[in-house]
């Protein structure tokens, strides 16, 4: 049987990289007890095999060479030789785009820092030492960096050609320059001293340095260029204008003094508190466009608009103000959308009280901008002004058919915008493909009919990307688009292709989750890991077939391991699901107990591998109660706004019920177990029945008064979204419908518990409150209930420190061994002065 002292074996597989033909693959095994990694780099036909232990990542040399860094180590694989050469005190490397050289930078014993380029030979052609700064081109053609001579800073270029290149760009600056960046064919750095800032432009392919500083014509006053790390310059793809960052000068910035008297207004668009850890957002740093064949900068954002995000052509700004409508009660504020020509700065309005999560997308050609609003999908021609509703004569609906909270259905997505001039949108299932004058409208796919659902699989990311830019990305649908196929009723995903010619082909379709997908740069070959909860991840390689290239965690076939099912069950009228996880070692002719873990929706699980373990932060990991003889029921929970109590009880009694009914489970021997949002449930469920033998409660809202009344630590304003549209599901405010919030607290419910209660918290919480627990605590005290309440100091919403989160796993264990096994009750169940 597998026992605790067993779980050191079982790692994690993480897809590394694949090689450009698809040849070779690595990926990595983390162990999680030692936090240890083994990185391995194998040949596809399995004929060879290197191990790097302590390395997380590598990268390939085309099918060349692999190099990793373990600690300090550069350790560099040739894969035609296979031998390997090693390179001590690496701190970077990078290969060149022409897979010519390589580039490392090598710590001194005197903690100084050298450049060195080698060869395919692995020659030392270039060195260069005290490296202040550096960066690489992404797209691996050159490097930029600077160094110190004779006490001065000098800043020098690298391009990787047959041979070497080298530029220097500025040179004798007393200080080093900042925030070097490289993207779209261009270079920008910035010096600043003796308190004046200078912005720096270098146009590789014309060999050209501009030269910006706040003395310049036109510069926007009161304003000086900001070296704060945060926030990259942006350059356009024709090297005329770039995107720079200013700030206010400091004498304009109104400070917090921590001394000084708080004063908190209600009609303060922000509380005090945010105004304090994340800043106003009005003094924040503002985008600026720089013209440089005018050399004229104009500001973009303000005290008025202090964000936005630019057209892919640079040629205009979407920007608002993230606060126009506070104080409000959502999430996310709402704001007005205006647009602003970059040529000229003039600015008009473009959307009013935008109010979805997810900001408006911008076309590749920079020409267009599709948004959501009133639950259709809408395209806005910048050109011409004109708003044209997409989706207005369709009948599947975009937007999310199934939401359970009490908000504005979230769409389904935007798959990405043709070469064509066509946008994808998705519905429930399936891509639908249309014209940006709304004329032209087909579905691609046919998911609706068979409940599989589509999604669009795209390699070309850009990890420079900021959130103020557009994707610049087309889907040309004259190539096959990869997709992600999945079933949400049976769990079961796949990979297929979807070309005009023969329509959608799948690749793989099975009762498995696959993911981390990755994609050889040259072929379509395609890497993924996949699993379920019977069969550990594996890594997959697909070309014309599905082929395995390695199985983690073989340990497992010798142990008995559990299984899991779907069930069914009605629950207030609604069809809903469920998981059930069987004991290790199951015997039919034997009832056992069972613990059911609750948290909203959880049947998406059900093909998750789980790794046995006792390092769980919330304190629960499925194994733990599979191998001791335990049933294990995840049920999906269905919810009635503003009427939480009756909903979440009925739906687990629905599934617990169904379970029962099998037979397998000692109806009086069930615990009930859940962490934060699904501890609240926990709480909330014992005060409506007596059901349950044990129950346990982790990091749990308890008084959804104080919970509406309450600034969280994450976003630093009023928590009232929690209840009025989101997890807590009141829907209205406290003062709109103060009943469900009195109805639906546990706390206040506190006298109808009757079932024995195992409480948690991390002491700093602040996420939700340890002051919740302890209010339930208090209750139940008052009240002579059976419970324990144990507070951990120093941690927070889930137990971070490996002792603690063991701690607090086996006391879970115990607490449930005792009610829904009899075994005896351990020391610490005993009271204090007992």
């Amino acid at each position: 049987m597998l026992t605790p002292t067993d779980y050191q074996l079982w790692s994690k597989l993480y897809a590394g990289k694949i090689s450009n033909n698809g040849k070779w693959v690595s990926y990595r095994l983390h162990y999680p007890y030692t936090d240890t990694d083994t990185l391995v780099l194998q040949k596809a036909e399995f004929t060879k095999k290197y191990l790097f232990p302590h390395c997380t990542t590598g990268k390939f040399n085309a099918e060349l060479q692999f190099a990793c860094i373990s600690h300090d180590t550069l350790y560099l694989q040739n894969l035609k030789t296979g031998k390997t050469d090693i390179v001590s005190s690496t701190v970077a490397f990078d290969f060149s785009a022409n897979h010519k050289f390589i580039v490392l930078f090598v710590k001194t014993s005197d903690k100084k820092l050298n450049l060195e380029i080698r060869n395919m030979a692995g020659n030392q052609i270039y060195q260069k030492k005290e490296i202040s700064s550096y960066c690489f081109d992404p797209e691996q053609n050159g490097l930029i960096y600077t160094s110190l001579e004779h006490n001065l800073y000098n800043t020098e270029l690298i391009l990787f050609k047959n041979e070497i290149e080298k530029r220097i760009l500025t040179t004798n600056h007393n200080v080093p320059v900042k925030k070097l960046f490289w993207k779209a064919g261009g270079i920008s750095f910035m010096s600043h001293n003796h308190g004046q800032s200078c912005f720096y432009y270098y146009n590789v392919a014309k060999a050209k340095l501009n030269t910006l500083d706040s003395k310049s014509s036109g510069f926007p006053q009161g304003m000086q260029i900001t070296d704060s790390p945060i926030g990259n310059a942006m350059h356009s793809e024709n090297g005329r204008n770039v995107i720079i960052w200013l700030k206010e000068h400091n004498d304009l910035l109104q400070k917090t003094d921590p001394k000084k008297v708080q004063i908190w207004n209600t009609k303060d668009k922000l509380l005090f508190d945010y105004r304090k850890y994340l800043s106003n957002p009005k003094t924040s740093d503002k985008m600026a466009v720089w013209n440089m064949q005018d050399n004229t900068v104009i500001q973009i954002t303000d005290r008025k608009f202090s964000n936005g995000f630019l057209s892919t052509d640079y040629n205009s700004a979407f920007i608002y103000d993230p606060i126009a409508y506070e104080p409000q009660s959502k999430q996310f504020c709402p704001f007005d959308l205006y647009i602003m020509d970059l040529k000229n700065g003039n600015r008009k309005p473009v959307i009013m009280n935008y109010t979805m999560d997810e900001k408006p997308s911008g076309s590749p050609d920079g020409a267009h901008l599709c948004y959501a609003k009133n639950g259709q999908w809408w395209i806005y021609s910048i050109m011409e002004d004109t708003h044209t509703c997409l989706t207005i004569d369709l009948p599947n609906s975009f937007f999310a058919e199934d939401n359970n909270r009490p908000s504005e259905n979230p769409s389904y997505g935007i798959g990405g915008w043709t070469t064509d001039g066509e946008i994808i949108l998705y519905d429930k299932y399936d891509l639908w493909k249309i014209s940006l004058d709304g004329k032209i409208k087909k579905r691609l796919t046919q998911g609706r009919e068979m409940q599989k659902t589509f999604r669009i699989k795209t390699f070309n990311s850009d990890p420079l990307q900021s959130v103020t830019e557009s994707n610049k990305n087309s889907l040309d649908l004259k190539k096959r688009l990869l997709l992600e196929t999945s079933d949400k009723e049976t769990a079961q995903t796949g990979l297929g292709y979807w070309s005009i010619k023969s329509g959608m082909k799948d690749m793989v379709w099975e009762s498995k989750k696959i993911s981390q997908i990755k994609k050889a740069a040259d072929k379509d070959i395609y890497m993924y890991v996949t699993e379920n909860f019977e069969s550990p991840p594996k890594l997959m390689l697909y070309d014309t077939k599905p082929k395995e290239i390695m199985q983690s965690n073989p340990q497992q076939k010798y142990f008995y391991w559990s299984r899991n099912e779907k069930i069914e069950y009605i629950s207030d009228g609604i069809k809903t699901k469920g998981i059930l996880f069987y004991p290790s070692n199951f015997k039919a002719d034997k009832k056992y107990p069972m613990v059911v873990h609750i948290y909203e929706r959880q049947f998406s699980y059900l093909n998750d591998y789980v790794n046995p373990s006792l390092i769980s932060d919330d304190g629960f990991n499925v194994h733990n109660y599979t191998a001791n003889g335990y049933f294990v029921l995840f049920p999906d929970i269905n919810y009635e706004f503003g009427n939480l109590k009756k909903t979440v009880t009925n739906s687990v009694l629905a599934a617990v019920d169904t379970v029962i009914a099998k037979g397998l489970v000692a109806p009086e021997k069930v615990g009930l177990i859940g962490h934060s949002f699904g501890g609240y449930e926990v709480d909330l469920i014992i005060t409506q029945t007596d059901r349950f033998a044990a129950a346990v409660s982790g990091a749990a809202i308890t008084d959804l008064i104080s919970t509406y009344l309450y600034v969280g630590p994450t976003f630093r304003r009023p928590d009232f979204f929690r209840t009025e549209n989101h997890q807590l599901r009141i829907g209205k405010s406290l003062f709109e419908d103060m009943k469900s919030y009195l109805e639906n607290s546990p706390v206040l419910l506190a006298s109808g518990v009757n079932t024995p209660l195992l409480s948690w918290a991390g002491a700093e919480d602040r996420h939700v409150n340890s002051q919740q627990s302890m209010e339930f605590y208090l209750a139940l005290r008052r009240q002579n209930k059976e419970h324990i309440l144990l507070f951990y100091p120093d941690e927070e919403h889930g137990l971070e420190q490996k002792q603690n989160a063991t701690d607090l796993n086996i006391r879970i264990m115990e607490w449930f061994n005792s009610y829904l096994k009899g075994a005896n009750k351990k020391e610490w169940f005993s009271t204090y002065y007992q």
